[in-house]
Formats: C-alpha cells, structure tokens, sequence
C-alpha cells in the first residue's frame, strides 16, 4: 500500500532506448496471453492473431502513454478484441479440420454463451482481472456484470460436465490450439507502428491547414480586413503546471476510540489491541477476507484491533480496517469488493487456485440508511465454532471501513444495533477528512434486505446460505446447476405422492427447471444424505395451483400408505400476494426397524416455483428452524429467476 511519503517521483522524460525496450519484452510477453484470449472469444485462430498483431502496431504508436500505464494489457485486449469481433464469421472451428475435439467441444460451449458473458468469462479466468475490472471493461454496473459471469460460468460449465472449479483448466486446454502460431519480429511492428504514426500526422496536419483556410476564406475582422497567418506572436502565458491529483490521506487518529466502542457495546471490560497498517503476517485480518487489501492500489490503511475481557465465558473481539482509495470510482470499487467478502465468502485464494468452500453462514443481511454514501450490515455465523460475526461496511467519498464483532451470542440474539452504532462512530470520524463524503446518524436502524448475489446461479442456494450441524460432518459442497432432463425421485416428498417440477403441468410446460444438489465433503455419511434443489417457472395462476397441490399431496400423505407409517411435521406456511412457502418434516418407518427423516418445503415467488428436499441422517439432521431459515434464503434467491416466457 504506497503512502504520500514515500512514493517515487517518476521523471517526464523517457529515452526512445527505454520506449523501444520495455515495448519488445511487453510484446514478447502479452502476445501468446492475447492470442489465447482473442481466440477463445471468436474461435477463430487468423482473424485472432491479425486483430492481436494490429493492436500491437496501434499500441507502438502510442507507446509513450499506453507504456506508463500500470497494466498496458487492458489498453490492448479491448482493442484486439474489437478487431476480432468485427471480422470473425459464425464458428469457423467448424471449418478447421486440425482441432482436437476437446478443443471443438470448448469452442461450441464458449460460441453459445451471449458476446458479453463470453467476455466476462474470459476476462476473469483467463485474463485474471478483478470483478470490477471485468464490469468496467464490458461496460456494465458490477452487480448486472456479476450476473452475467454467473449465469456465463454455469451454462459453460453444465454444456461441459464440468464443476465451475474446472472452468480455467478448460479455457487454458485452448493453449495446445495456439502453438504453432508464429510472431512477426517485434521490429517489423514497430516499423508499422512509425509508419501510423507518420500518417497520423500528416493526415491531421493536413486537415488542420484545410480547416484554417477554409475559415479564412469567408471570415474579416472587424475593419473588413481578411485575416492572414502572417501575424504579430501572441505572448507567452506563463504559470504553474497542472496540479496532480491529491492523495486522500487518512491518519490514525480518525479511528474509532476504545470509549466508543464501550458506549456502542456497552461493557467496560473493552481495551484497545493493536493499531498497524496490515503490512505484517498474512493481513486476514475479518471473517471472509480473502486478500490483505481491498483497494491494493490504494493510498493508505489502517486496522485497529479491540478485546473485552469482563466476559471469559463469551469472549468478544472487535476490528476496524480502514481504506483510502486514489478516486472517487475506486473507492465505489472497493466498497462494492469488500461489502462482496461478507456476501460470498470467497477463497483466501480466489485468483486462479481452487476455490475453497465457505465454512461461514450468510444468516441476514440489512441496509443502514443514513450511514456515509453506502453502508451494509451482514450476520454470519461460523459453522467449524460456536462464534457469530456481525460486520458493518460504509464508504464515506475516497474512503471505505469495516467495523466487525466476533462474539459466541447465538445469531437471533447478536448485537447488530450495536455494531451499526459503531460503523456510524466510524463514518462520523471519517467524514471529517477533506476527501470525504456523507457523514451518518449516529443511531441508524438496520432495514432487512435480500441477500446480495451469490455463486454461478444467483437465484438458487449457494453454500454459505447452509446452516452448520451438530456434530459437524464437514463443509457443504454444491454441485454445479444442471437442467432436469429426467423426472427424479429426489425433486419431490420422498414418501409421498406429489407433483415435481418436471414435464408439463396444469398443460403447461415448465420452464428453467434446473436442480442442485449440496452434499458434506468428506463426510461418512449414507450417499442418500444431502440437500435438492430444483427451481421451473410457469404461469402465475400455474405456480400457484402447483404449490397449492403440492400442499394437498403432502396433507394426505399419512393415509397414503398407513402400512409404511409416513408422519408428517408443518414446520411453517406462509402466503403473501404473490409469495408462499411451506416446510415439513416426514418420518417414514422402513422395514428392520429402521427410519427414513427427511426436510421438504415448497416456495414461490411470482411465476418462479422451488422445492426442496434434505434427506437426513442420525448424525446428520438441520434444526427444525434452520431448515425454515433455509427455505426462506431460498425463497429471497428466487426473486432473481427470469419469469416466465409465454411466447
């Protein structure tokens, strides 16, 4: 993280050895990268390496500004792409007779997503580039581009039979397609590059005296006097440069104060730790953090760390981390990336390792309005101990802050009143500073909202919606959304007779039906064990005629078949408008003395319709109000199901 005193001043001018020299090693270097890119996104290989070979002779020419950018790739690609796009035909892999099949099939799941999620996908698995990068660079707001790569990654993956985790490996199997390509020499680029640039000159030269004549012709002053170029010199203006942009700077003493922790918690038992910069150790610092910085080209941070020892039996830790970012736009950025750690919980080492599951569970998430320009509150609870996590995040302008409890309270009863209190505090002190934004009421009320996108699939469960287990058999692993081609026994009530969502009902087929499966990795538990979900659409009064019969079916149940002694539990029913749920627990008795327990619930939300069925067992059973929790997750996810399409 650079700071004011330190930054190196960077000299105006650069010798054409050095322009020539760091422009050869960036085209030895970025050239395959592009290549591999440009083809994964049309498919085809001539028109690929042309598009990258002109955008390189474009580069040269502006060489002195693309050179000084941090990352002179991103001013590359978009122009090779752009090139590429405009003159590649429909699937010319088609054509080609020297493609290995894994590379067609690739290629065809790549060619069938829409041009913006192709990009998306490439940008963020092949080209690494952040989220808000990758929404900057396709032009959309991050969370419609997030949805775009989601929806992109699931339907490559489910064309491929693949996890979303083999996505990069797939795209990377594109390289073997690219090797035999040979490379002009760099100095036959750079000779077309000149030779641009000449053209460039001369043809705005060119213009520029025909524009001035042409004025001239039919322009006089003021006496009737044609003006000429032959005129007296004007005088030089003289004064200061352009001022740089200012660095936001954030001292240490805009951190909250021990006292305000104390008045926001209550308790006088809260000390003050540690105040660093999170330069040291591995700078995972919150629950959820996958990175030391959020902005890690930002201008300065802070994390200050607090401890309550009154209570040893419910021990309680309080951080603050501070960020100042560079611009308004990046400190949006960083804001919409960490309010993200909290609402995905990604890998520690999300850039281009495999991911690692989330051992945390998203349990409600809130707005805090009137805190800074943008403020969320999360609850999460930990499903490896017995700790929950209330975090606030708020930008106030170029700044951005996290204010998180970590305290073995049980969810339900966690202090989020007091957490929001403190995140205000911490906007208040902050919002004082010259680059700062909106300031914050210091007692706001936390507004229950829909959990932010999560996963592939938005509008399905994700792992981090899942509840933890007494004992606890392991993390829960999703498989990828896949499309039912098949009426399955576990989309519907196991014991019972009812309606699933696959075919057609009420004559009307049903759309969108896709199904996920969670399931504990590692775990020795029967391969029956585990959580379904299937999702369709269809008609309004359809969609709700099919949770009205499912209701039916699962009332009758119990007489279905008294011989194999099926119970069944209403859990909850809910209906509002447009939106129902209802969730049972069933005991079927098998023969041997032996007992099936399995969670079902059926939900709606407008013409989208869900079932979900969790298949229990001894040491592996959800909480009757975990499951309801789950269901009502579920129910928040549908409302980002496409409707139904009557045509």
């Amino acid at each position: 993280m650079a700071t004011p005193s330190t930054e190196p001043q960077r000299s105006a001018y650069v010798s054409s050895a050095d322009l020539m020299g760091s422009f050869d090693a960036f085209y030895r270097d970025a050239r395959d990268r592009l290549l591999l890119q440009t083809f994964a996104l049309t498919g085809d290989l001539a028109v690929a390496r042309s598009a990258v070979r002109e955008a390189f002779v474009v580069s040269w020419h502006h060489w002195r500004k693309t050179g000084r950018l941090a990352d002179p790739e991103s001013a590359v690609r978009p122009d090779a792409w752009r090139k590429a796009l405009r003159r590649s035909s429909t699937r010319p892999w088609h054509r080609k007779k020297d493609l290995d099949d894994e590379t067609r099939r690739v290629l065809d799941a790549l060619g069938a997503l829409p041009v913006v999620q192709r990009k998306a996908l490439l940008l963020t698995q092949l080209a690494a580039v952040t989220m808000e990068e990758m929404a900057q660079e396709i032009g959309l707001p991050a969370e419609a581009a997030e949805r775009e790569l989601q929806q992109g990654a699931a339907q490559f993956a489910t064309a491929l039979a693949i996890p979303t985790s083999a996505i990069p490996l797939a795209l990377n199997g594109l390289a073997g397609a690219i090797r035999a390509v040979t490379w002009p020499r760099v100095t036959i680029i750079r000779r077309a590059g000149a030779a641009r640039r000449r053209a460039h000159t001369v043809i705005g030269g060119t213009a520029a005296v025909v524009a001035l004549v042409a004025g001239g012709a039919v322009a006089t002053d003021s006496t009737g006097v044609r003006p000429t170029l032959d005129r007296e010199e004007l005088p030089a203006v003289s004064g200061p440069a352009p001022a740089e942009p200012a660095i936001a700077t954030l001292p240490d003493t805009t951190l909250v104060p021990v006292d305000a922790v104390q008045q926001a918690l209550t308790g006088r038992g809260w000390t003050q730790a540690t105040t660093t910069d999170n330069s040291s150790g591995n700078g995972l610092v919150l629950p959820c953090q996958p990175a030391r910085y959020a902005d890690p080209q930002g201008t300065a941070a802070w994390v200050r760390t607090f401890r309550d020892g009154s209570k040893p039996a419910n021990p309680r830790g309080v951080v603050q981390v501070a960020e100042a970012s560079s611009s308004a736009q990046r400190a949006e950025r960083t804001y919409r990336h960490t309010r993200r750690w909290f609402a995905t919980c990604p890998s520690p080492d999300e850039d281009g390792a495999e991911a690692v599951v989330p051992r945390v569970q998203l349990v409600s998430t809130a707005d805090l309005p009137g805190v800074g320009d943008q403020s969320t509150l999360f609850v999460l609870r930990s499903r490896t101990d017995a700790t929950t996590h209330v975090v606030g995040v708020a930008r106030s302008g170029l700044f951005t802050t996290v204010t998180a409890l970590t305290t073995t309270t049980p969810p339900a009863q966690a202090n989020r009143a007091g957490v929001a209190r403190l995140l205000a505090t911490a906007v208040g002190r902050l919002c004082t500073l010259p680059d700062a934004g909106g300031c914050a009421d210091p007692d706001p009320k936390p507004a229950p909202r829909a959990p932010y996108p999560a996963g592939t699939t938005p509008w399905m469960l994700s792992e981090i919606d899942l509840p933890p287990m007494t004992p606890d058999p392991g993390p829960w692993v999703g498989t990828p959304a896949a499309k039912l081609t098949e009426d399955r026994i576990d989309v519907g009530a196991i014991g019972c007779n009812t309606v699933h969502l696959f075919g057609r009902f009420r004559n009307r087929a049903i759309q969108a039906n896709e199904f996920r499966t969670f399931v504990f990795s590692g775990a020795k538990l029967p391969p029956q064990v585990g959580l379904t979900q299937t999702v369709g659409t269809l008609p309004g009064a359809a969609a709700g005629a099919f949770v009205t019969r499912f209701r039916e079916q699962m009332a009758a149940c119990p007489d279905l078949d008294a011989t194999a002694g099926t119970e069944v539990e209403e859990l909850v029913a809910a209906d509002q408008g447009k939106q129902a749920l209802t969730a049972w627990r069933l005991s079927t008795a098998l023969p041997g003395d032996r007992t099936i327990e399995y969670d079902v619930a059926v939900l709606r939300q407008g013409t989208a319709v869900s079932v979900l069925v969790y298949v229990a067992a001894p040491k592996a059973r959800i909480a009757n109000e975990d499951f309801v929790a789950v269901a009502q997750r579920a129910l928040e996810r549908l409302a980002r199901t496409a409707p139904y399409d009557p045509s």
